[in-house]
């Protein structure tokens, strides 16, 4: 946190300087600087000048899909200035639509972008959409490079956070395929999708005992959609009014909702519930905090308030949502 307060103290000094610098054709001679300043918040963070959206620059630091990084890139944009006529600040590459006008040059290997089509599917249980990119270029580019286009023109077409939201397989092809899409059906796929706001899927199994498991998860769990929120609290209450199967009824599943609410109301905007688990006497919920935080320290405070037995929790750093991802569908 401190080498992001060092960065937005440092800013002001070089808006002015940058600003001049694009206009000038010169912004390069400041790159290393740049650089320095970013890395110095995490060394493996990526940056870059681009146009704004409602201002005239934008400066952009990413985590470039790594999950780890996305809570510190988060908490860098969370400190930003407000944005202004000359310059505003974002956490992750948005959509540049403009590219598709545009040619991508790989040493002798020469595509235009407009020409790019997609094959996709979408899978509403998983709340995800699978495509499969084509090029009539792709025909003998190297692989490296059919990749590296499917990446980029995602990037492009959606923004890179739409792109780790919503898109789930990922694949290329040189052969065209079926029925291949434009990149504004894929587009238009996307935002019906994100449309439909939190998706709660319910899901049912058995465990190894024989008895029922019951599970709710909010579709996708992907961390992008949270991307301050790395650290897993997985809290375990005990009930004492049960059926057959050993799920909750009556008074216990009134008290286990009420319990509920007031701890996603105890981590507000430091965290998100994000599913729950259900099964032989014992709920876990799972909720993921912002590890820097008060939010682990206010649920602690709060356990001892379950009526039912002794609440647990396990705490455990998880940028990544691997302690759910057995629920992604």
């Amino acid at each position: 946190m401190a080498a992001i307060a060092a960065f937005w103290q440092w800013w002001p000094s070089m808006r002015e300087v940058l600003d001049a610098a694009i206009q000038a054709g010169s912004v390069r001679e400041h790159a290393e600087v740049i650089a320095q300043r970013v890395h110095a918040v995490h060394r493996e963070l990526e940056w870059e000048l681009t146009p704004g959206m409602g201002a005239r620059h934008a400066l952009v630091v990413t985590s470039g899909g790594v999950a780890e990084l996305r809570a510190v890139a988060a908490r860098w944009f969370a400190a930003a200035p407000a944005p202004d006529d000359i310059w505003e600040y974002h956490d992750i590459r948005r959509s540049d639509r403009m590219v598709f006008d545009s040619k991508l040059v790989f040493d002798d290997i020469k595509l235009e972008v407009d020409q790019v089509r997609y094959a996709f599917s979408v899978d509403d249980q998983r709340g995800q959409i699978d495509v499969l990119c084509y090029h009539p270029g792709f025909a003998g580019a190297p692989e490296q490079v059919q990749a590296q286009v499917t990446y980029l023109t995602l990037d492009w077409l959606l923004g890179e956070d739409r792109v780790e939201t919503w898109i789930g397989a990922i694949h290329w092809t040189e052969t065209a395929p079926a029925m291949p899409q434009r990149p504004e059906e894929l587009r238009a796929a996307v935002d019906e999708l994100a449309a439909r706001g939190d998706q709660w899927a319910l899901m049912a199994a058995e465990g190894k005992d024989g008895l029922p498991r019951m599970a709710v998860a909010n579709l996708p769990l992907r961390s992008a959609r949270w991307p301050r929120f790395d650290t897993h609290l997985g809290v375990t209450l005990p009930y004492r009014t049960f059926n057959e199967g050993r799920l909750p009824i009556d008074t216990s599943l009134q008290a286990l909702r009420d319990f509920e609410d007031m701890l996603v109301a105890t981590v507000g905007a430091d965290g998100t519930l994000v599913a729950h688990e259900t099964g032989n006497r014992l709920r876990t919920l799972h909720i993921y905090v912002d590890s820097q935080s008060g939010a682990r320290g206010r649920v602690e405070t709060a356990l001892p308030g379950w009526s039912e037995g002794r609440a647990g929790l396990d705490a455990t750093y998880d940028p990544r949502l691997s302690k759910v991802e057995h629920l992604s569908g």
